[in-house]
């Protein structure tokens, strides 16, 4: 089975934009997100264009704000601005402490790609505020192949914001499952491992210095992997039968044809985890906006 990520995007898309267009009539105005540029080069140019045309559709305001060679106390001007959402582009080879310093001014509340340490923290703990993007775009996906729940009837919403609120079918079906992510950025892997963590299964988090990377991937349920190395995932590395999800980037780390018919599920690159990774970004925006709205309201 390959999944669809365009398809299962499109039927969050529809449902979100009827839950946009709602909630612009109650506040009186549109949700905004707000993207700071850090770099002017091909791949931020094409994941803001995508951005900007998931807002566009869903009647969410977008704007992004250029800051090449930002760093510092350089997003102390965020204060200013009357935003619901903002995140900063990720530019390839930027400095990870330079990176965290960076986005730690963003305010918490408005870090809807959750990229702040308090945020992250919060995850670790088990009580987020939001998922990252990406790792809610990775639990859509598995969810999408959840055919038939068992145990004590546990029930998901498909409501826009549900992943964090209504996760009993995910947390169920991971429960007696074996996940093992490779990689372990601050953006995907390690809150991926903290949230699936949390749910009390088997998770096993791989980076460039473990040892037998083989053999651990090869005895997992459910392999995802965010490594950013084109094939690094052959096939003898993948078990029978197992869920392979690709968030590698930009071109996947998974060796499409050697992989495909030994998954049950596979996500190909593009059109797989990446038009989820958009959707959900805008679903954390929609969050954000109605959280302002109800504490305006007390």
């Amino acid at each position: 089975m390959i999944i669809d990520g365009k398809k299962l995007a499109a039927e969050r898309e529809k449902k979100l934009a009827g839950e946009v267009s709602l909630l612009t009539k109650k506040i009186g105005r549109r949700p905004k997100l707000l993207a700071v540029e850090l770099a002017d080069d091909e791949g931020s140019r094409l994941y803001l264009k995508l951005k900007r045309k998931a807002a566009e559709r869903l009647g969410i305001e977008f704007e992004v704000i250029k800051r090449p060679g930002l760093s510092g106390k350089g997003l102390a001007f965020l204060t200013g601005f009357d935003i619901d959402g903002v995140f900063v582009q990720h530019p390839r080879g930027y400095d990870k402490q330079k990176w965290q310093e960076l986005v730690d001014q963003i305010p918490p509340e408005k870090d809807v790609d959750c990229l702040t340490s308090e945020n992250l923290q919060l995850i670790k703990d088990g009580k987020p505020r939001f998922l990252p993007a990406t790792v809610k775009a990775v639990g859509y996906v598995i969810l999408s192949v959840v055919k038939d729940p068992v145990g004590p009837n546990p029930k998901w919403d498909s409501s826009v914001v549900s992943l964090l609120q209504n996760d009993g079918l995910l947390r169920h079906f991971l429960l007696n499952k074996h996940v093992v992510i490779l990689g372990r950025s601050p953006i995907l892997g390690l809150p991926l491992f903290w949230w699936f963590n949390s749910f009390g299964g088997k998770v096993t988090l791989l980076h460039s210095q473990t040892k037998n990377k083989k053999q651990k991937t090869k005895n997992s349920d459910i392999l995802i992997s965010s490594v950013g190395k084109p094939g690094i995932i052959i096939g003898k590395m993948v078990k029978e039968g197992a869920i392979v999800v690709d968030c590698g980037s930009p071109s996947g780390d998974v060796a499409f044809g050697e992989v495909a018919p030994k998954a049950s599920a596979i996500t190909p690159v593009p059109g797989g985890v990446g038009p989820l990774t958009v959707v959900s970004l805008m679903e954390n925006v929609v969050k954000s906006a109605k959280d302002t709205y109800a504490k305006k309201r007390r």
